[in-house]
């Protein structure tokens, strides 16, 4: 065991009354292979059990370190403080609900080591139940500062970095919407770019009780504006009847398939280093597969008119309206037939490859503020999966917590 003032990785947990069941979470870092780890378990003003748990793992392993701030009600305040105090060369988090294979943290260091800045596994999601759900896409293992731009990618429990770089873009923000996208978007602003692999070393917790699914969303992407609430309605309850899911699932898996190679153009695109398949083929896999196209898709009044618009789970509205800028190019043959639907002109079935309509490119143009008051359509706050790969629009593709 590392006896000086410094430890190869610092791994911050954040937990707020988890009692008994936080210590299947800190026995799979005690497993772990790599052994010159510190455990910084940092309580969010917990007033059940679960601090005497933690200092009872900190009795049987001198790695483990309990602290406790002042309520927060955010898991950005405790993370901050455990950046504050960890003595590693690099930081790895994991959340009091998660858990990690015992090689989890030996794969995630061969990375740092090998030179990369910011580090995300693969993961496998289970219910509260326990059992495994449906693995992630490779797809998914795909990082591009684009990507990063148009979803939530990669909890943080998957996630590790160099020392220092999270404070360099002003820490972790509290607020609405998902502080890790947040963060990771900030930090690809800044230059950094991560290194994937798709090996599930982690073990994510997914299901509508957990935090994600209990957020405000904050902000809306309008897709297409109509100017009659009856119309918009039956068009939104068209496309969740599925009417047109095939001619969307064409046009989606052309505009992802485009926008993939667009990326990888650049040479910007990382590719998970431990998966070698076809691209397209998992793509067409992706999208076929994705059931319930337009289930995330809300009815918003917009300005004395009538919105179709996907939730967006991010924090800050210069995000929003960032991410709904570059929609257009990203999703033309899909915001076009969006938009024919709407106006009444009808679909082109057997050839979705032409460009977006005008109505659809000025919809997209621009990111609503949830309104505070207002009627939408009903499930319109049904919780929505937050990892996306980007198929059929209104759909994204769950990372599963």
């Amino acid at each position: 065991m590392n006896t000086t003032g410094t430890v190869r990785v610092s791994v911050i947990c954040p937990t707020y009354n988890r009692s008994q069941a936080i210590m299947a979470t800190i026995d799979s870092v005690c497993a772990q292979t790599v052994e010159d780890w510190e455990l910084l378990v940092i309580s969010d003003g917990s007033d059940d059990d679960t601090e005497d748990w933690v200092r009872q793992a900190a009795r049987e392993d001198l790695r483990v370190h309990p602290m406790r701030i002042a309520r927060t009600g955010h898991p950005s305040g405790p993370r901050n403080a455990g950046l504050a105090t960890a003595r590693g060369e690099f930081i790895a988090y994991l959340d009091h609900d998660d858990l990690w294979r015992k090689d989890h943290l030996a794969v995630a260091l061969g990375l740092l080591e090998a030179g990369a800045d910011l580090v995300a596994t693969g993961c496998s999601y289970r219910d509260a139940a326990g059992a495994d759900l449906a693995p992630l896409s490779p797809l998914a293992a795909f990082w591009h500062p684009q990507l990063q731009l148009m979803g939530p990618m990669f909890e943080p429990s998957r996630v590790s970095h160099r020392r220092g770089l999270v404070e360099l873009v002003g820490g972790w923000q509290p607020g609405a919407g998902l502080e890790d996208w947040d963060l990771w978007l900030r930090m690809a602003d800044a230059g950094m770019a991560f290194r994937t692999v798709v090996e599930p070393t982690a073990v994510l917790l997914t299901g509508s009780g957990t935090r994600r699914h209990r957020m405000r969303r904050p902000h809306r992407l309008p897709l297409v504006t109509l100017d009659d609430a009856k119309a918009a309605h039956s068009l939104l309850l068209e496309l969740r009847r599925g009417c047109h899911d095939q001619v969307f699932r064409s046009a989606g898996l052309a505009d992802m398939l485009d926008w993939f190679h667009q990326m990888a153009a650049t040479g910007s695109l990382v590719s998970p280093l431990d998966w070698n398949g076809d691209l397209d083929a998992e793509a067409e896999r992706v999208v076929m597969g994705v059931d319930r196209l337009f289930e995330e898709l809300v009815l918003v009044p917009e300005r004395g008119r009538f919105a179709l618009a996907r939730n967006l789970l991010c924090a800050r509205a210069d995000h929003a309206r960032r991410a709904a800028a570059l929609l257009p190019a990203i999703q033309p043959r899909q915001l076009r037939l969006l938009g024919e639907l709407a106006t009444g002109r009808p679909t082109r079935r057997s050839s979705p490859f032409g460009g977006e309509s005008a109505d659809a490119r000025e919809s997209a143009a621009k990111a609503v503020e949830r309104p505070r008051g207002g009627a939408e359509a009903s499930r319109g706050d049904a919780p929505a999966p937050t990892d996306t790969v980007h198929p059929p629009l209104g759909q994204t593709l769950a990372r599963g917590s």
